[in-house]
């Protein structure tokens, strides 16, 4: 594919160093973007490839303005380059994670279910190569968010994030108290997402989240009907196993 433009791409060979590509990935031509990352993907995969950038920051931040696109195919491409990034660069970038992280949480509200699961997606990588606690540490906004839609994927993720890691690896004080300040959220769907973010904690933690539940103060009838949806959860057999400690390359 060729372009009349200053942004022609010939070779590879054009590319030998992150820098290389920075003048690129600023454009807001949507060709170029969607022909840059193949070019960018392909030179992240090579595990020799020279990963030196004079501003990695101003990099990354490029390349989240891709994640914000309304074009869902150039998001998602953004959302994978800055995996590839984390996969190579994570000590490196573990300062910018809170940016990132503010940056996707924003997707979580995207009309393309695609993107939403990308988004969370990279989020659960992001907790396997750090912690998961450190992650959901930048992820407390996602529970207060303006938009009602991020605050219900946030409570998904929650969910997720105890099933694949286990509560040894997660705070779950800390995590309950912002679920149960969901349970009087104005939008009923926030609602009902938390009361389902809770049995699916449940069917992991098992009693010691009855044990946090009953220091929070809930109303009686709310309580009684939570411990209720639990005893379901053990009456229909679907109680999980606890997962064992995951290896976390963070701190």
């Amino acid at each position: 594919m060729v372009y009349e433009s200053e942004y022609a791409m010939d070779t590879d060979s054009n590319f030998r160093t992150l820098d290389d590509f920075s003048e690129l990935i600023v454009s807001k031509d949507t060709n170029v973007r969607l022909e840059i990352f193949h070019q960018l993907e392909a030179f992240l995969r090579q595990p020799h490839s020279n990963l030196h950038c004079t501003d990695l920051n101003t990099f990354c931040s490029s390349i989240l303005l891709w994640i914000n696109s309304s074009n869902f195919k150039i998001s998602i491409n953004g959302l994978t380059i800055i995996q590839m990034l984390i996969q190579r660069l994570s000590d490196k970038l573990q300062n910018y994670t809170i940016d990132i992280v503010t940056h996707i949480v924003d997707r979580f509200g995207d009309s393309k279910d695609q993107v939403r699961v990308a988004s969370k997606n990279i989020l659960i990588f992001m907790m396997a190569t750090y912690t998961p606690t450190f992650i959901w540490d930048r992820l407390n906004v996602g529970f207060n968010h303006k938009i009602p839609k991020i605050r219900e994927e946030t409570l998904e993720l929650l969910g997720e994030s105890f099933d694949k890691f286990g509560a040894n690896n997660m705070n779950l004080p800390k995590m309950v108290t912002f679920v149960v300040k969901l349970f009087t959220d104005q939008n009923q769907f926030v609602r009902e997402k938390a009361l389902a973010c809770l049995i699916e904690i449940y069917k992991t933690v098992g009693d010691r989240l009855r044990n946090e539940l009953k220091k929070k103060q809930l109303p009686e009838e709310k309580l009684k009907l939570i411990f209720g949806k639990f005893d379901d959860v053990i009456k229909s057999g679907k109680m999980k196993e606890c997962p064992k400690e995951t290896h976390l390359e963070g701190n």
